[in-house]
């Protein structure tokens, strides 16, 4: 009755009319509109239907899509080094190029011989230091379960002193006991997980074999995405938001490799500085884990610090202020510097981001966070940019010439 009423109120019933067609003609809005809502509930849940399964094809493939993502890193690695080898060469008058496919085999062969000498320069240090490392594991256990029964021993004394019921002290004792024994399948758990990574070193051929083909057609891919445009603005806006993609993601890769070098040598040089057993190879560590943004160095400097306890407790410690020193030079003064001319982005953003993506994924997740975010960041300039560019042709569009506006004689 109400729609009735408004409809005769907004058209008044003309006098060749029948009373029943202003009726009809509401049931007819109203079928429309109940056909219009069902069509746009079912588009709703197709949309949500198949972003859910495209969420999770991609969690269930997501070990390919890791490979992916470390193959396109690798690119924006080795990129620079391919760019120099396809610069032309003039000898006597002539011009040397070398064509695509051969500028990154030689890149390979450059980047190759640097880490085969690397490692024939590193290998016997850290043998050797692994060795020791191996050899003097079993003391090092056994030096842990005697100081853990020290402890004990001391925490039942101390108790005794304090005049604590020995029923409570025997408690508190099987407690300890207790988490010691549970903490061993935990260890074996880890021991296995790392057992398991061994699959991705097959990552070592698959990787470089990945970024070869990204490399050599990573400029044809761009040109296709770019011409699928419908009109010539929006390919322009096209280019300019791929070139840009490309250039956080290589400042990204870069300011990580910088820094893991950076990380290297400070590590490496401060532990041979203060006379460590395993200097070369806490360095190493602490360079490969610096990738990892957040978690890597607080996992570098847990590992150093554990490895460190079995020397003594005074070298544990000194270990620990010195790499909460570099810690804090890295990530306040270095890091930031390196990183700033590429990713624009603010250090409380970074932190969040880091925290979400550990939620989220894992490490993985903490790996991909940064990036992630800085694309987004640079899609949301572009469309912003696009939106204004497209409100200022449509207001120019609209607006009226003053020679058309006045004429003369009017």
């Amino acid at each position: 009755m109400g729609s009735l009423l408004w409809y005769t109120q907004r058209r008044p019933e003309s006098p060749l009319e029948s009373p029943g067609e202003p009726l009809k003609d509401t049931i007819s809005e109203r079928n429309q509109l109940i056909s219009l809502w069902t069509l746009v509930i079912v588009r709703v849940v197709l949309i949500l239907l198949c972003t859910a399964a495209t969420l999770w094809l991609l969690y269930q493939v997501k070990k390919v899509l890791l490979l992916i993502i470390v193959s396109v890193f690798f690119c924006y690695l080795i990129a620079p080094l391919v760019r120099l080898f396809e610069q032309p060469v003039y000898i006597a008058r002539r011009e040397f190029k070398l064509s695509k496919g051969w500028a990154i085999a030689a890149a390979y062969l450059v980047l190759g011989s640097v880490l085969f000498i690397g490692l024939q320069i590193l290998v016997p240090v850290l043998g050797d230091q692994l060795a020791q490392l191996a050899k003097n594991m079993p003391q090092y256990a056994a030096n842990t379960t005697k100081w853990v029964q020290t402890r004990l021993d001391d925490a039942s004394s101390w108790m005794a002193q304090l005049k604590i019921p020995r029923e409570w002290r025997d408690r508190i004792l099987s407690e300890f006991t207790r988490v010691a024994q549970e903490s061993s399948p935990e260890i074996g758990s880890v021991l296995s997980g790392v057992f398991d990574s061994i699959t991705y070193l097959l990552w070592v051929i698959l990787v470089p074999i990945m970024s070869f083909f990204m490399l050599k057609d990573g400029g044809q891919f761009q040109k296709t995405v770019v011409s699928l445009m419908p009109n010539e603005r929006l390919k322009r806006r096209a280019n300019r938001l791929l070139n840009d993609a490309s250039g956080t993601l290589a400042a990204y890769v870069r300011a990580q490799i910088t820094a893991c070098l950076v990380v290297w040598v400070l590590a490496t040089l401060f532990f041979v500085a203060i006379g460590h057993h395993y200097g070369i190879v806490l360095g190493a560590i602490s360079a490969l884990l610096e990738f990892i943004p957040m978690v890597g160095p607080l996992l570098a400097i847990s590992i150093a610090f554990g490895l460190s306890l079995t020397i003594s407790f005074k070298t544990a410690l000194g270990v620990l202020l010195g790499l909460g020193v570099l810690r804090l030079v890295q990530d306040y003064v270095i890091y930031p510097r390196i990183i700033g001319h590429g990713i624009k982005m603010h250090p409380l953003v970074v932190v969040l981001a880091i925290l979400a993506g550990a939620e989220v994924g894992g490490v993985t997740g903490v790996f991909l966070a940064i990036p992630v975010i800085g694309l987004a960041m640079v899609a949301y300039h572009h469309y912003t940019a696009y939106n204004s560019t497209l409100e200022q042709g449509i207001t120019a569009s609209l607006q009226i010439p003053p020679s058309l506006d006045s004429k003369p004689g009017l």
